[in-house]
């Protein structure tokens, strides 16, 4: 099995799986506790887990798919739910902060659907990554009335 840093200190490797053309790395987020984000106090109890599916940069021309343990705690002070967050994924996004970033740096010498059939993706991502990256990017106009 081929061991390359994923360069994603906040996750440990529970497991990796190799295939002809994709690697598979499980991973979970190596703290045991959070801060509520409701009233800021801190909690170990694990309400219950998920996976995600995330993808994260190549490797060797082989694409990378993180399985993220997603865990949802329970506040025991204010008895609020809520996800772990991270620092290397947006809420609710299924690609890391830097495939997100590598898909717009793509994007600027070809076309979004060249980009979609390389990357072996879906025209929308690619899309929504330009929109998202672009308004981060552009200041907003201010009108003075």
């Amino acid at each position: 099995m081929l061991s390359i840093s994923l360069e994603l200190p906040e996750f440990e490797v529970i497991k990796q799986l190799s295939f002809s053309n994709q690697y598979f790395v499980h991973v979970q987020k190596k703290c045991h506790e959070e801060r509520c984000p409701y009233c800021r106090c801190m909690t170990s109890y694990v309400h219950d887990r998920r996976t995600r599916k995330v993808r994260n940069l190549p490797i060797l021309n082989h694409s990378v798919y993180l399985f993220v343990l997603v865990k949802r705690y329970q506040c025991q002070n204010c008895q609020s739910i809520f996800s772990e967050p991270y620092e290397s994924i947006q809420p609710n996004k299924h690609q890391t902060n830097k495939y997100r970033e590598y898909l717009f740096e793509l994007c600027q010498d070809t076309t979004i659907q060249d980009v979609s059939r390389k990357q072996d993706s879906v025209f929308d991502l690619r899309e929504n990554v330009l929109l998202g990256r672009s308004r981060k990017s552009c200041p907003s106009s201010k009108t003075n009335s």
